[in-house]
Formats: C-alpha cells, sequence, structure tokens
C-alpha cells in the first residue's frame, strides 16, 4: 500500500505541471475560442529564458525570473499580432492550424539552439526530501504543486472578479455583443495571451526545475492540451484535476504494467484517457454542453 501511495503522491506532482500548461491552454480558449499548440513553445522558452540568465549569466533567482516573464510575454504577444490577430473573422481551424506552425518553428529555434544538449537548472528551491507517514516527497516537486494550486486559485478570482476577466468572459461568449458594450476585443486578445504566456512561463521553469531544459520540453505541451480537452477546454477546474488525474495514472500505470507489458505505459497513457473521455464526454468532464436552437 506504501508503493501505491508513494507512485500517487509522485503522480499528483508531475499532474500538477500538466494542469499549469493546460490551465495556459483554457485562458486562450475561453476568451478567443483557439485551441492553442502554440503554448508548448511557451512553455519551453519560458524555462529556457530562466535558464539563459541565471545559469548562464550568472543573475540572481528573482531578477532572471522577472526577465524571463518579460521574455516569454512578449513572445506571446508577437505570437498573437503577427500570426493570429490577421486571422481574426477566419475559421477556427485555421487559428488551429497558425499555432500548429508556430509550435513547428519555434521548435526549430528550440532545437537549433540546445544542439541535442540538456541545460540543468541551477537549483533555486529547497533540496531535500520531505518524509511523512513513510512517504518520501522531493521538497522542489512539493513547492510546484503548491505553486500550481495557488495559480488556479489566483485565475479562478480573476475571471470571476476582475474587470479584465469578465470582459474576456463576455468576448468568448460574442465578439460583436461585447464590442457593442464598450470591449476592445483587440484589447482582450493581446492581453489573453500575455497572461497564458506568463503563466506558461511559470510551468516551464517549474517543469525544468524536475525535468531539466532539452529538446523534448515542448512536447509536454501536448500533454497539457490533451489534460484541457479531457476537463474540458472552458474549464480552469476540469484542467487541474485532469492533470493531477493524468500524473497519477502515468506514474501508477508505469509503475504497475511497465513490468508487464515491457514499458512504454506513461507514452500511451495520455492518449488512451484521451480517448476514453471523447467518447464519454465529448465536451470534457467539466466543459460545457452548449445547446443550440435552431
Amino acid at each position: 500500500m506504501i508503493a501505491f501511495l508513494q507512485q500517487a503522491v509522485t503522480g499528483l506532482t508531475v499532474g500538477s505541471l500538466y494542469a499549469m500548461v493546460a490551465a495556459a491552454v483554457v485562458l486562450v480558449y475561453k476568451s478567443t475560442h483557439v485551441v492553442s499548440l502554440a503554448h508548448g513553445q511557451l512553455v519551453a522558452f519560458g524555462a529556457l529564458f530562466f535558464w539563459l540568465f541565471m545559469g548562464g549569466l550568472g543573475l540572481p533567482f528573482w531578477l532572471s525570473m522577472a526577465i524571463a516573464f518579460i521574455l516569454t510575454a512578449l513572445l506571446g504577444l508577437l505570437i498573437e499580432r503577427l500570426a493570429l490577430r490577421p486571422l481574426i473573422g477566419q475559421s477556427l481551424f485555421a487559428a488551429f492550424l497558425m499555432t500548429f506552425a508556430v509550435f513547428i518553428t519555434l521548435e526549430g529555434v528550440f532545437v537549433l539552439y540546445l544542439k541535442g544538449q540538456t541545460r540543468a537548472l541551477p537549483a533555486f528551491m529547497p533540496q531535500g526530501n520531505l518524509e511523512m507517514v513513510g512517504l518520501s516527497v522531493p521538497i522542489n516537486q512539493l513547492m510546484s504543486f503548491c505553486a500550481s494550486i495557488l495559480l488556479f486559485a489566483l485565475l479562478s478570482v480573476f475571471f470571476k472578479f476582475t474587470k479584465v476577466g469578465l470582459g474576456m468572459r463576455a468576448t468568448a461568449e460574442d465578439h460583436r455583443l461585447a464590442q457593442s458594450t464598450g470591449i476592445s476585443v483587440r484589447n482582450i486578445f493581446s492581453t489573453i495571451w500575455v497572461l497564458s504566456a506568463l503563466v506558461a512561463a511559470v510551468a516551464g521553469i517549474a517543469t525544468a526545475n524536475v525535468m531539466d531544459v532539452y529538446y523534448m520540453l515542448p512536447y509536454i505541451g501536448i500533454n497539457g492540451l490533451i489534460v484541457a480537452i479531457c476537463g474540458g477546454l472552458d474549464s480552469l477546474l476540469g484542467a487541474l484535476v485532469m492533470g493531477l488525474f493524468l500524473g497519477v495514472i502515468e506514474n501508477v500505470g508505469a509503475a504497475y504494467l511497465d513490468p508487464i507489458v515491457g514499458g512504454g505505459v506513461k507514452d500511451v497513457a495520455a492518449y488512451v484517457v484521451l480517448l476514453l473521455v471523447l467518447l464519454i464526454r465529448p465536451y470534457g468532464l467539466f466543459g460545457l454542453v452548449k445547446i443550440e436552437r435552431i
């Protein structure tokens, strides 16, 4: 039983990273109805910028993090202005394909810079393990988990109680109606891409602290997208719950099924969960079902 709980707790810490990436995807969808693949690269570049200034140039932790946030936010703004704003009024599928094109383009830049090497972040969180009732939890992973919960709480408050958050929700429902009430839809689009890029940067730094900066880091965005779809593309709560759930499923499944099937459970677990969820709830477990009357 202790072994099972250990795997589950480790899965929760990994799942919190998926949840943060999914939160960035949900933020964009809630305001623009665009499903974004580009956030996998925002995650990767957020971590790369942080490593570049803290590990490469030796700048202090808080300064490196601030610069990484600013650069990632600017990258998100550039993606919105140069790639997605010209597609306003076009089909949502065209916007989705554009985010895929952005992902592939930035992947080339990311891989070209790394040249196949791995960049390890300097230790900026307390090291060691926390021992609880027979369980051992790395302190840095536990802090990432707590940061994820805090991030979701802040985002929920932002969308429910701030003027900008309410404007984003109104824009997601109907662009023209939002404009008629004095909301600048274009400014909302820019704001949400900057905000989601900041969330992706947090997720990237937290992930790289566990997994380092290496060429596969952008592909955590795929797991984040799967989590967002399974939870409901318009639900932050769904992103959190499904992220934690997927982390547990991957870790427990790999521990108990890999010896039987010869490995690879972690690689397919997300896609199996996606298939099962979409068969049962096409809108996601926490997504809103839209009913249109003719």
